[in-house]
């Protein structure tokens, strides 16, 4: 009976010992995920602010208005053909294909063009709401690119543009007086 019993302690220690080893690597696995989870999420949380930084960086650059990164005079008298014709109110299907004739011919542009350079005009005096108050920085491709020659011919486009549905308004006559002293005063 002695034997029975020493052997019964034995047993029951044995498996107090096998239950604490059970336990311990119960408890081992269990850090183990907790601390993979954790590394998991840690990683996801750098992808984001990494995300976050991209996009910060990516709406400025888009956030800008288009007149802020002009860079082709054609762009340019774009934007203000079409404000000069949108002065009269909103932009007739006459004026805009005088406006399209008229970049066609002077920058030797294909019909596709032309008309690209029409919507980006629309685009960017929608941005802006009055392309007057910034003629200067809109012009800037066109002073620094273009010969004199080429800088009155845009002036003579915007007065003929203006002229397309009646007599130019005041308004209009000083968007082309402005875009004329930006041009021609040198």
């Amino acid at each position: 009976m002695k034997d029975t019993l020493t052997n019964t302690r034995s047993e029951v220690l044995l498996m107090h010992i096998i239950i604490a080893i059970l336990g311990a690597l119960a408890a081992a696995f269990w850090a183990f995920t907790h601390f993979m989870n954790a590394a998991g999420q840690g990683r996801e949380a750098i992808g984001e602010v990494k995300g976050v930084i991209r996009r910060g960086k990516w709406s400025r650059r888009i956030d800008q208005r288009l007149i802020e990164n002009l860079s082709d005079p054609r762009e340019a008298a774009a934007v203000l053909l079409y404000q000069i014709a949108a002065y009269d109110g909103a932009v007739t299907d006459r004026q805009q294909a005088r406006i399209v004739e008229e970049m066609r011919d002077a920058f030797e542009a294909d019909e596709e063009t032309a008309h690209g350079l029409y919507a980006f005009g629309r685009m960017a005096v929608g941005e802006i709401n009055d392309a007057g108050n910034n003629v200067r920085k809109i012009l800037r491709p066109v002073a620094e690119v273009c010969t004199e020659d080429e800088k009155r011919h845009l002036v003579e486009m915007l007065e003929r543009t203006a002229e397309i549905e009646g007599p130019p308004t005041d308004i209009q006559r000083r968007l082309i007086l402005e875009a004329r002293r930006v041009l021609l005063s040198s």
